[in-house]
């Protein structure tokens, strides 16, 4: 097996598993030492004496913060998005400002073999960015976007409200997700599917180039002329796993306009809208994107519902959505379809689109990556996600719902469906660490 096969299965098995690898970096080998290497009685070394950590030293070394328990803002450094990681009680949070902060850092980690996590946005379903114990590097420093001529370099710490308001004046996009205090370089790291996909492919799939600091303090520019087999695996596999990512390097595409629209049915209708999308999401024009929503909030009872993303014209989108009503069998209850601006249309799926100010859609807080007039809130949640390769039959549509009318009035559950095809599933599975390239659909579980 090469190491390009060992790493593919690794990244199958992680991103079935909606987490993050521990250990192997993704299932590849590790190279056997040299003779050059071993000790001359060929007996193993042993590592190097742990020494205690100096936490003032390494405070004084970096040029960004070094946040401790006791100290002021602890309890909001140590937060991830998802409340339901609270409990977790890292060492200490490094707000690394670049190289040298992440070089320093990790030799820190080396010598007191503290463990590390590497956080950008701390949206990891599984809470990888985190860990009791662990000193967290934290890269929201490293937020710079610059976009000329169809390329953006964006710093890694970057959350993806600002790549959409950076790129978006150069009537430009990378696609990516709808949440806006994702942080790119996780998104871009695990794949990353958003409205664009299905015209545009992945995040990954955009990308051209990333920057990392590797565990031995080494600082790599990885692309498909250089380290290639290292930038094959960063495409999808290299969340953490193969250094702390710096910078990426995206090819930007066109956006300047866009129509979207959103379908309510009764809910006794949701076998029949789950059966007709799902035949006709993933055939769709590329520039369609759509996702079927079922599920139960709290207070509110069950719903279905249709969302639909087009970079094409209004005509065709309403042409597309009433195709589907007449698969459906009864035309929706509820419609809206409107043209937007792309900016505009992504303030919306961000949920930012009723506040005021562009600094209100942050986490609130004077922390990087957060912001003193920030409006957004945390959620408690499980989640985690599927590929299906071919259509739910009947029975399983019938389990989907099932499923949904089981759940208690007072808590939440959806299961959101996205139509894959297009440009993502034009890409070889082999091509990229992502090897999900000849699925239908994306299914999505949440709860809370």
């Amino acid at each position: 097996m090469d190491r390009r096969t060992a790493l593919i299965g690794g990244a199958a098995l992680a991103l079935s598993a909606t987490a993050g690898c521990t250990g192997s970096g993704g299932g590849g080998s590790s190279p056997s030492p040299s003779s050059s290497s071993a000790p001359p009685d060929g007996k193993p070394s042993s590592p190097p004496a742990r020494r205690a950590p100096d936490w003032p030293a390494l405070a004084k070394d970096l040029d960004g913060e070094l946040i401790r328990p006791g100290d002021a803002d602890w309890d909001s450094a140590r937060q991830l998005f998802n409340t339901r990681f609270d409990s977790l009680k890292p060492a200490a949070v490094a707000y690394v400002s670049g190289v040298e902060d992440i070089r320093a850092a990790l030799a820190f980690a080396r010598g007191t073999r503290i463990p590390v996590a590497v956080r950008g946005g701390g949206h990891s379903y599984a809470g990888w960015s985190s860990g009791n114990g662990r000193l967290v590097l934290d890269v929201s420093r490293l937020s710079s976007i610059r976009a000329s001529g169809g390329a953006a370099s964006v710093g890694a710490g970057a959350r993806l409200i600002d790549v959409y308001r950076a790129l978006a004046a150069k009537a430009a996009t990378v696609p990516a997700g709808s949440c806006p205090s994702v942080g790119i370089a996780g998104l871009a790291l695990g794949g990353g599917h958003g409205v664009t996909s299905r015209a545009y492919g992945l995040t990954c799939d955009s990308l051209t180039s990333a920057t990392l600091v590797t565990a031995d303090g080494k600082e790599l520019v990885c692309s498909g002329a250089e380290h290639p087999d290292l930038f094959w695996a960063l495409r999808g596999a290299g969340a953490g796993q193969f250094g702390v990512v710096t910078e990426l390097g995206f090819r930007t595409h066109p956006a300047s306009q866009a129509v979207a629209c959103t379908m309510v049915w009764p809910w006794e209708r949701a076998p029949d809208v789950v059966r007709a999308w799902q035949r006709w999401g993933p055939g769709l024009p590329d520039e369609i994107w759509s996702q079927c929503t079922v599920g139960s909030e709290a207070g509110r009872g069950p719903t279905v519902r249709v969302s639909a993303f087009s970079l094409g014209t209004y005509g065709e989108l309403q042409n597309a959505v009433d195709r589907l009503a007449d698969a459906v069998g009864a035309p929706a209850s509820g419609v809206s379809l409107q043209r937007k601006s792309y900016e505009e249309a992504m303030e919306i799926y961000a949920g930012c689109a009723s506040f005021s100010a562009d600094e209100q859609c942050r986490l609130p807080g004077e922390l990087p990556g957060r912001g003193a007039a920030g409006r957004l809130g945390r959620a408690t949640y499980l989640a985690r996600s599927d590929f299906f390769a071919r259509e739910l039959p009947r029975a399983g549509i019938a389990a989907l719902v099932a499923a949904v009318n089981r759940t208690p009035d007072a808590r939440y559950g959806t299961v959101a469906l996205t139509a894959l095809g297009g440009a993502v599933n034009r890409i070889a599975p082999t091509a990229t660490a992502f090897v999900h390239r000849r699925q239908r659909m994306l299914a999505q579980y949440e709860a809370g």
